[in-house]
């Protein structure tokens, strides 16, 4: 992998091929198989009918900004299916669905933020249908689809958590007729399936959402090119009122964290094992495997954990190793069992046997005592026996090691951190594992007392002209440029501009540093961040790759590969200038309905932490970096503004900030963001505690935090969080609010130097955030690009997690290959290709691996030490997707209104000379209303004299100020700007843009990324 990386050539603003072709081959291995009933699966030279609309319709992401990435084409799974020469499918099942989504087409909502429905609609097939396609058959796939995202819980009901009536119905009459039938679930989060209950289902495949090829990843491993290695990444349920959340889930204002560590397979293992449906780590394969403890070795801290893994299958596969902790219950109360580590094999061919070793901290499995039963506000090894279980899953182990403890022992003492203030009752086993419930430890320390004493040092003020090149360069140290900052300086300093700032890449989240013209004079650069987990979103229209999402990634269990997808995301960033991902999320997997868990990995915080760690890894690599997000206890998205996570410290400690300390202390994460809602009444993004206290002094954090994207602020004893009150985020060393239009002239009236002015504010506490932003872009690709320096790749010291002997990703051997005799070259890590021949392929040969093909298509199955990939090859010409918006041609005509004969003389774009599609935009008077995303106004205009124009646009949108309204602007089809405006709850609000273009008759147009918006006016006129 890493050879390969350096010959990859990155060209700007074009996504990465690479980049797209590596996330297949990621999304493969966290398919997760459930059931394969007398081996139903692979379909290989099976003939296979497929049911459900949603085969048309892939779903590569949740929506919002962990899953809206710009692409140019989402091959749906029958399209994948379609290209496959060892399957045959039911053309005449294939027909009826495809006249029926013709009639019934996606339903992508009215355009609006989280406005996509859960599903869509299904067909209600005829039995007849059915049965006649049973007869010409041997197996049925009936694929269901669901999505949600930001903004937007799924929700008990048909239709979201619960299949419909209608996908019950087709359910079945499928397996009443069908000998065989296989389920397939194209989806973000796990949904009900009493029907594996009802109905005769043989196979059971959770495909998640994979990205954009995630449908070609599917049907590889339904055919059995690739034996699937997912293993689930939380526990499924068999009914969702089982679950210990499930009554403090999804209320607004308030909510109590009543399970406290006892989350997911920690509660079920412990108290209740018969609700669950499928377990924690569980995941089939097509081979099987002997999993035998070798060795056990304790040295000082060191565990030592060597087991021999054997597959004693018939077919290439991988497994995953568990390690699980049964600790002594104490005085303390502890789960069953807790996971300690895992890892994941190299593929192993039949028969073959890899030793791999897990190596762990004790330290690390201690519990923390926020009672004070041991050692109060400490982390703490009970006395008594710790025995650990080895295993492919928590239900499928054996005891293998022991160690005793005699006496209690402190690993870390540390001191109370925020702690509730407001009592409630919280879960603890008793000895026979029955749930009982304790009053939750309560606040003792005073918060404001110790802002009161922990002011940062001074630095001394100067008048020196300095350049932050100087730091870089050692002219200079970077106190000293700080002391000749201004604190109008260091606050502007503080605001992030966005969204879809101009003066960063166009359509991405935020431009911060250099938003001043001030600070750009001292050699502040703009960094550009943009969203998000599972690949570049830009709202500018630009392309960019989709990754699989992050319940994807945490079901693979290789840590190794998803470091090695980042590092060639990091090569797709520093193509559009992009510093910052605003990803990886991280939020734990608390309740099965939230609606973001599809960009989240687990229920599981070491298991997301390691994720996250290796994310974080692989950008470093290249010297860009990811935002850890969102810090925390962020768990519904319901009333996810406001309402107040009530949790105990304990909790807090060891379930929804372990993850986070596992990325900065094994992966080195450089950047934060916190979150929008409020923990025991203190915002998250003002929470001096945390992020002060514990993320900084404790966890050792150098690098920068962030607000979430307008988030509240608050003060102690505050109930009321406020935008504007970014002095409690300046103390708390929250860094940068994010985000405001304008920094210079303070947009959004914020509170900065009129608490400075009135000393709530210190130039201490500016300083200090001046110094942790400023060391964050001495090492970002922007300093580098704006100072002409070549770009130095940042290595973080690392501090071992978990080490394991997990070996990075080798490449496959195929580089070139025989078509019809002739040597055709192949890209080892791009998975489609063509072959440029007239003739249909008759013979294709490669050397160590195997080759199936047809008339026109051929998958070429490569195998190495570690690894394997697949490669599609189609015959002909490659078949590029232009960027073209509309048909240029066809809106030839005599009027173009001639525009710039003299400078600043506005013309108006009339409606009679609008051009648009009428299904996507209605004109009505004066007004042009933009029904649906996605719509195309366009206006025929001669551009006079060459130069830069200026664009206004005078618009309202009943949505709330808090909707993002992106449109972008193209002449004769080239891409010039994006304008963002928020909503205006219906208010009249005026945008602008410049545009440069030539003297010729045009089609400017104006393409809209959402909907709900109506145009009043829109002018241009030279720029004189």
């Amino acid at each position: 992998m890493k050879d390969s990386i350096k010959n990859i050539i990155i060209e700007g603003f074009e996504p990465l091929e690479e980049l797209a072709s590596f996330s297949k081959h990621v999304a493969e291995e966290g398919i997760v198989l459930l059931k394969n009933n007398q081996k139903v699966l692979p379909l290989f030279k099976k003939r296979v009918a497929v049911f459900g609309r949603i085969q048309f319709n892939y779903y590569k992401s949740g929506t919002g900004s962990g899953g809206l990435v710009n692409v140019r084409h989402v091959p749906s799974f029958i399209e994948a299916l379609q290209s496959e020469p060892n399957i045959k499918i039911d053309q005449s099942i294939l027909n009826t669905y495809a006249q029926w989504v013709e009639e019934f087409p996606f339903d992508s909502g009215n355009g609006q933020w989280a406005s996509e429905p859960w599903n869509q609609n299904e067909m209600e097939i005829n039995e007849d249908l059915i049965l006649n396609s049973s007869q010409n058959n041997d197996v049925a796939v009936v694929i269901f689809g669901r999505t949600a995202g930001e903004d937007k819980d799924n929700h008990p009901s048909k239709g979201s958590y619960y299949l419909t009536d209608v996908e019950i119905n087709l359910l079945k009459k499928v397996t009443k007729h069908f000998k065989q039938t296989v389920v397939v679930l194209n989806v973000g989060n796990p949904i009900d399936m009493a029907f594996m209950d009802q109905y005769k289902v043989d196979g059971l495949v959770y495909a998640w959402h994979g990205g954009g090829y995630g449908a070609y990843a599917l049907k590889d491993v339904l055919m059995g090119y690739s034996s699937p290695s997912g293993k689930l990444p939380m526990t499924m349920i068999k009914d969702l009122t089982l679950d210990p959340s499930y009554k403090n889930f999804g209320h607004k204002g308030k909510v109590y964290y009543q399970e406290d560590i006892y989350v997911g397979y920690r509660y079920f293992e412990t108290f209740d094992t018969d609700a669950v449906r499928y377990p924690f780590g569980f995941g089939l394969s097509y081979t099987q495997f002997k999993v035998t403890p070798k060795n056990f070795d304790v040295e000082d801290k060191t565990i030592t954990f060597s087991i021999e893994v054997k597959n004693i299958g018939k077919v290439a596969g991988k497994e995953v190793v568990q390690i699980y902790l049964e600790a002594p219950q104490g005085l303390l109360g502890k789960p069953k069992l807790t996971l300690a580590g895992f890892v994941k094999t190299k593929l192993l061919q039949p028969k073959a046997t890899e030793l791999v070793e897990v190596k762990l901290d004790l330290f690390n499995l201690a519990s923390y005592d926020d009672e004070g039963l041991i050692y109060k506000s400490s982390y703490v090894l009970e006395k008594g026996d710790y025995h650990f279980h080895v295993g492919t899953s928590i239900r499928d182990t054996q005891r293998f090691g022991e160690i005793e403890m005699r006496d209690d022992i402190i690993t870390l003492k540390s001191e109370e951190i925020s702690a509730p203030n407001e009592s409630f009752k919280r879960i603890k086993p008793d000895k026979d594992f029955n749930v009982t419930y304790h009053d939750v430890p309560l606040r003792q320390a005073n918060y404001n007392e110790r802002i009161f004493k922990e002011v940062p040092k001074l630095i001394e003020t100067n008048n020196k002209k300095v350049n932050l090149s100087d730091v870089y360069h050692k002219k200079a140290t970077l106190e000293t440029f700080i002391g000749s900052l201004s604190v109008d300086e260091m606050i502007q300093l503080t605001r992030g501009e966005g969204m879809s700032s101009p003066k960063v890449t166009t359509g991405t989240a935020s431009a911060f540093g250099g938003v001043t013209p001030s600070l750009l004079i001292k050699g502040i650069p703009l960094v550009c961040c943009a969203d998000g987990p599972s690949g570049i979103r830009m709202d500018s229209g630009f392309y960019a790759s989709s990754l699989p999402n992050g319940i994807l990634l945490a079901s693979t269990f290789n840590t190794k590969l998803v470091e090695s997808l980042y590092q060639l995301l990091a090569l797709e960033m520093k193509g559009y200038n992009v510093d910052i991902i605003l990803g990886p999320g991280m939020n734990i997997h608390r309740n099965p309905l939230n609606g973001r868990n599809f960009e989240y990995y687990s229920e599981d915080p070491l298991l997301t932490g390691l994720i996250a760690s290796s994310a974080i890894k692989g950008l470093q690599k290249e010297g860009v970096t990811g935002t850890l997000k969102h810090v925390f206890a962020n768990n519904q998205e319901t009333d996810r503004f406001n309402v107040n996570s009530i949790v105990s410290e304990r909790a807090q400690r060891e379930i929804y900030l372990k993850g986070f300390e596992i990325a900065i202390k094994d992966g080195g994460a450089r950047a934060i963001m916190t979150s929008y809602n409020p923990v025991n009444d203190l915002w998250t993004a003002s929470h001096f505690e945390v992020n002060k206290k514990l993320i900084r002094d404790e966890w050792g954090f150098k690098g920068i935090l962030v607000t979430d994207w307008w988030a509240k602020l608050n003060d102690w004893g505050n109930p009321i969080g406020d935008v504007k009150n970014t002095k409690a985020m300046i103390i708390s060393q929250n860094d940068l609010y994010m985000v405001i239009k304008d920094s210079l002239s303070n947009s959004n009236d914020d509170n900065s130097k009129e608490s400075y002015l009135n000393g709530a504010l210190k130039l201490e506490h500016l300083q200090q955030v001046a110094y942790n932003i400023l060391s964050f872009i001495l090492k970002t690709p922007a300093f580098f690009r704006m100072h002409g320096l070549p770009l130095s790749i940042y290595k973080p010291r690392l501090r071992p997690w978990m080490k394991s002997n997990n070996q990075a990703l080798k490449l496959p051997l195929v580089q070139s290959i025989l078509v019809n005799n002739k040597k055709e070259a192949i890209n080892p890590l791009v998975f489609k290709q063509y072959v440029e021949t007239e003739t249909p392929f008759k013979t294709i040969n490669v050397k160590s691996a195997e080759a199936y093909y047809s008339k026109d298509t051929a998958i070429i199955k490569s195998y190495n030490h570690n690894d394997q990939f697949i490669y599609h090859l189609y015959r002909g010409k490659a078949k590029l997707m232009t960027k073209d918006l509309i048909d240029l041609d066809a809106l030839k005509t005599d009027k173009y209104p001639v525009v710039g004969l003299n400078a600043w003389v506005a013309h108006q774009f009339t409606n009679d000379t609008a051009i648009f599609d009428p299904s996507l935009i209605t004109k009505r008077d004066d007004l042009v209303i933009i029904d649906k995303k996605d719509a195309i106004l366009s206006y025929p205009v001669h551009f006079r004299l060459p130069g830069k124009y200026v664009v206004e646009c005078v618009l309202s949108s009943s949505a709330s100020t808090l909707a993002q309204l992106p449109f972008s602007i193209f002449v004769d089809n080239r891409y010039h700007t994006t304008i963002t405006i928020n909503g205006t709850e219906g208010k009249t609000t005026h945008a602008k843009a410049t545009i440069l273009v030539d003297p010729k008759d045009s089609i400017i147009s104006f393409k809209f990324n959402k909907s709900n918006i109506e145009i009043q006016k829109i002018t241009i006129l030279r720029h004189g």
